[in-house]
């Protein structure tokens, strides 16, 4: 998620908005593949009901259709449609069945007589054993025509095949219907999920905001409340006008100070504003300030400068500065407490044509673990730390200067080489 404070910027909608709708798609396009595929499945059980049906009638025709004289033929065709799935009545020509299968009535083929069969009559079934049958296999008739059963050669119809639906058949109906339920759970979990993560995420970068806009605002406030002391004291005793000067130049850094990070941080969440300038005079007065920090701080830690050839490239000083103090911060905090050495250099890429600044620090280096996550906002290697540092270098970097920032090497035990990548076209 591109950070911003307050609403999205218009350059990150787009990428926002992209993001969620491919997501949208490719759900909406598995759901219609899934459900094309169930109705396929369905049409071919369907189809091999009718081509079973089918079959039947035809081999039943084949069999001379004697079953209504020949007892074992009727017992035939009723072991014939034992195995079948689904509901299935054989009639003669006037209507009458001779065996039926998966039809909800108490009589089976078995328990009808052949004299009963014999003196059935079509037109009067009232009261009859095939009542419920024939009201059965006329609603068949209304989900798919029967099929009329013929000698091969012969188009005289001998009697027809009245079927149905099976149970399994009429349960998948649902299948693709429960899919598209499911699959809209799916996406309804999958979005409060995104939503409570950002909305974490969120919390943890207003968080670390906070704690670094104090971080950055305390040091020289503390400094100035220290002078403010000092010249009281000093004005007491009578200091000369020199010493004072010196007092107040030191609060004008101080008050300078202030200033660049009250800029900083007005320029979060808006579009910043870029010219094309020298880098190594930037990089050099960042260094300065670094030094003198680290001095007063009491660490020994060794800054060195190699500054290669770079031709001037697009920037806002005030961010990019942020940028590298945020790098020397972190490979500062890697050092052992006897201290330790960072080095900050440059180089012009004229094929890629890139301008490269590298941060290199000798502390203890990073797992695979803690460079794969080390510049997720809320992440921090430190039991103290609120992990906003990093992760708002690198959209600094990326969003505001359309380069790129990442760790080329680390080596735990060794170090860390932090890469700030410039276009400089």
């Amino acid at each position: 998620m591109p950070f911003r404070l307050g609403k999205l910027q218009d350059t990150e909608r787009p990428v926002v908005y992209r993001t969620r709708a491919y997501v949208f798609v490719a759900v909406s396009v598995l759901a219609i593949l899934i459900f094309l595929y169930t109705n396929s499945l369905i049409r071919r059980l369907e189809a091999q009901s009718a081509t079973l049906s089918r079959s039947i009638a035809g081999l039943c025709a084949t069999a001379t259709y004697e079953a209504r004289e020949n007892e074992p033929l009727r017992v035939i065709f009723s072991e014939l449609i034992e195995a079948i799935n689904f509901p299935i009545v054989i009639s003669d020509v006037r209507g009458i069945p001779i065996a039926w299968k998966g039809v909800p009535v108490d009589v089976v083929p078995d328990d009808v007589s052949h004299e009963e069969y014999i003196s059935a009559d079509p037109a009067n079934l009232e009261g009859s054993v095939y009542q419920e049958v024939v009201a059965f296999s006329a609603g068949l008739d209304e989900m798919h025509d029967p099929i009329p059963m013929t000698h091969i050669g012969d188009a005289t119809v001998l009697g027809y095949i009245h079927y149905g639906e099976s149970s399994m058949i009429r349960e998948m109906r649902y299948v693709p219907l429960l899919e598209l339920l499911a699959f809209g759970v799916l996406v309804f979990l999958g979005y409060l999920g995104f939503r409570n993560a950002k909305l974490a995420e969120l919390r943890s970068i207003w968080v670390g905001l906070a704690k670094e806009t104090a971080h950055q605002l305390g040091t020289p406030i503390s400094s100035l409340m220290g002078w403010v002391e000092l010249i009281k004291e000093s004005a007491r005793s009578g200091c000369p006008a020199a010493e004072m000067a010196d007092m107040t130049d030191e609060m004008q850094r101080d008050l300078e100070r202030l200033e660049k990070i009250s800029l900083r941080f007005n320029q979060i969440g808006s579009i910043p504003k870029t010219k094309r300038q020298d880098l190594v005079v930037a990089l050099r007065d960042v260094t300065d300030y670094l030094r003198r920090r680290l001095q007063g701080l009491r660490r020994n830690v060794e800054i060195v400068e190699d500054y290669g050839e770079v031709p001037p490239v697009e920037i806002n000083r005030e961010l990019m500065e942020w940028v590298v103090e945020n790098l020397v911060k972190n490979s500062t905090e890697a050092l052992p407490d006897s201290g330790g050495r960072i080095e900050i250099s440059t180089e012009h890429s004229p094929k890629d044509g890139s301008v490269r600044i590298r941060v290199t620090d000798n502390g203890k280096g990073l797992t695979p673990a803690e460079r794969r996550h080390i510049f997720v906002p809320g992440y921090s290697t430190k039991r103290k730390g609120w992990g906003l540092g990093l992760a708002l270098a690198r959209r600094i970097v990326e969003e505001y200067h359309n380069g790129k920032l990442y760790v080329s090497w680390s080596e735990v035990g060794r170090g860390t080489t932090f890469v700030i990548s410039l276009p400089a076209n």
